[in-house]
């Protein structure tokens, strides 16, 4: 009989230190402010400013409220966010004709084996983005792909599972040339050379 008491106390005490515990938790949570949070985990980040974007979270909220109360126009947004940017880098130079790198485009990759490279691109501005399959060898991977268009100058990173592929690519010519270097997850790296199949 006392054996139960006893296990009906020890019980009646874990609850109670269970809701204890639930109670300091829940205090101390609304007690620390959004800022608060925002303030402790800046400690050990290097943070990395992007122009186009407010410089910190405070900042992005700052300007997100000024818009909602007064319905700012694009160019007064525009003026905020240059207030909270030290440097502004310089967006690359496009030229009027710069090549058309966009739609289906299918490569070779030549190193020691050659790889075919098909890719979905598409291109807003100066940069092309996109995904398709790399296959050698009868083995076929999903890829994407980002870069930037400068003249006829086109820098392209192909991203495979373990393999980024980095393609400079002149895109004067018809078909298309250039060369790469590839990168791999174990830090390994080899050159290449790459041009457009079923180019007129």
């Amino acid at each position: 009989m006392w054996m139960r008491e006893l296990m009906s106390l020890m019980l009646a005490a874990a609850i109670l230190a269970a809701v204890a515990c639930l109670v300091v938790i829940s205090d101390r949570a609304e007690s620390i402010s959004v800022d608060e949070y925002i303030s402790a985990s800046r400690g050990e980040v290097t943070p990395v400013f992007d122009p186009r974007f407010p410089a910190d979270p405070r900042s992005s909220r700052k300007l997100w409220e000024a818009r909602k109360e007064s319905g700012t126009d694009a160019e007064q947004e525009t003026e905020a966010l240059a207030e909270n940017v030290s440097e502004v880098s310089a967006a690359p130079v496009l030229e009027e004709n710069a090549p058309e790198i966009s739609g289906r485009l299918r490569f070779v990759l030549k190193d020691l084996t050659s790889k075919g490279l098909e890719l979905h691109l598409y291109r807003l501005d100066g940069t092309v983005f996109g995904h398709g399959t790399i296959s050698e060898n009868g083995s076929t991977q999903q890829v994407s792909a980002i870069g930037d268009i400068r003249g006829n100058t086109v820098d392209l990173d192909v991203i495979s599972e373990y393999t980024i592929y980095r393609l400079k690519i002149d895109s004067s010519k018809s078909p298309m040339t250039g060369s790469f270097t590839a990168y791999r997850a174990d830090a390994s790296s080899w050159p290449g050379v790459v041009y457009q199949e079923g180019a007129a």
